[in-house]
């Protein structure tokens, strides 16, 4: 029986639902055939493994991520356009993309095959936005407070106000332009 031509990519939507709604604890084989509508022989045949099919889901939100930033560049002028739009992105708040990156978490922690697509993004950050800056110090706490910024945010764990993040974020963004102005 043929498979259906977008069941890896269903799979995969299903899959991260699941994480986001309910934690990667209950990420299933038999939970994704009745999410996604798939036969768990289908969902083997993309994803043999638990592993393989959360691996997919960080390359998922990886390049999403590329996406986001991407998108960011695109109103952005000048050479701190890279690390302005990094911290734009990281800044802003979407409560569906938290859960899903929280529950992440919660495995890859544990597990450093997991790790190594997140290893192989922030190595690719920091040689293409930090290294290449005329301040790779200042670039990189830039860059370190925008990611602490965002697990807090992830994890339900800041203090921060609305008010607060924002006047934060704006402040960032205008130490990544001075980073260049110098």
């Amino acid at each position: 029986m043929p498979r259906p031509p977008h069941a890896k990519q269903t799979i995969l939507a299903a899959a991260e639902a699941l994480v986001r709604d309910v934690g990667t604890a209950h990420l299933t084989f038999d939970e994704l055939v009745k999410r996604s509508g798939i036969t768990r022989g289908g969902i083997t045949y993309h994803f043999p493994t638990k592993e393989a099919l959360l691996e997919a889901i960080i390359h998922h939100d990886i390049e999403q991520w590329h996406a986001c930033v991407e998108d960011k560049q695109r109103g952005l002028t000048g050479a701190s356009a890279d690390l302005q739009a990094y911290i734009a992105s990281s800044s802003e708040v979407d409560e569906a993309t938290n859960r899903l990156c929280a529950g992440l978490l919660s495995v890859a922690s544990g597990s450093s095959p997991l790790n190594g697509p997140w290893k192989q993004y922030y190595e690719a950050h920091h040689e293409r936005v930090v290294q290449a800056s005329p301040d790779p110090v200042m670039a990189a706490i830039l860059s370190l407070a925008t990611e602490g910024l965002f697990w807090q945010e992830t994890l339900g764990l800041s203090p921060l106000s609305t008010e607060e993040r924002q006047q934060i974020v704006d402040r960032l963004l205008q130490l990544a332009q001075q980073v260049y102005e110098r």
